[in-house]
């Protein structure tokens, strides 16, 4: 079964308060990630990804990355954004979890295009998900998801990036899904924010 992803246009990023199911997408790899104080589950669609992380009081925040053609519930969706240039998104859920998020999407020029595809194509780590699709056609390369996860006691970071070969375009993006402390004005020693590692920075080979 062939697999090509769609054209960037429409994509949009989703959070909602509460897990997206996995069959409402079509999926092509998939991670899950366990630790004393969360759960995640990380998954490469056919149109981006999906990101549900759940804190061990049982609140959920899931991220979609996607077409505004895929099917997603409406119930607690506390965000949904065209993906246009670039921008930073916070969001403060419940049970003591936080969003935080930086997200680009970027058209290059082809040769510095087919330079990401090629290092992306080659990265391969137990910490990353890279999928390969199939070409469109028009170009004889397909595009390429990749995703690389940094899991801590109270955070999970997510780096992704997602190539769309018909347009040269390019989605990045750094979200942090992390878990306050449960005492009362306590700080967690293992907070970041996405500029430590922002799309803009960030390279597969620093991933």
């Amino acid at each position: 079964m062939l697999s090509i992803r769609p054209t960037v246009a429409e994509h949009v990023l989703s959070v909602f308060g509460r897990s997206v199911h996995p069959e409402l997408l079509q999926t092509y790899k998939t991670r899950t990630i366990s630790r004393s104080n969360y759960r995640a589950r990380i998954d490469i669609t056919s149109d981006g990804h999906l990101v549900s992380f759940t804190g061990s009081r049982g609140a959920t925040l899931s991220e979609v990355v996607g077409s505004l053609q895929q099917t997603l519930p409406q119930q607690r969706k506390l965000m949904s954004m065209l993906l246009r240039g670039r921008y930073v998104e916070e969001i403060r859920g419940k049970r003591g979890l936080r969003y935080r998020s930086e997200f680009e999407l970027e058209q290059v020029s082809a040769e510095m295009f087919w330079m990401l595809q090629n290092q992306l194509k080659n990265c391969s780590s137990q910490d990353e998900l890279i999928h390969a699709f199939d070409s469109s056609g028009r170009i004889p390369f397909g595009a390429i998801s990749f995703v690389h996860m940094e899991a801590r006691e109270r955070q999970l970071l997510i780096q992704a990036f997602h190539t769309f070969p018909d347009d040269y375009s390019i989605v990045k993006s750094v979200s942090v899904f992390s878990i306050d402390p449960q005492s009362p004005g306590q700080a967690s020693p293992e907070q970041a924010s996405p500029e430590q590692a922002s799309p803009e920075q960030a390279s597969p080979e620093q991933a």
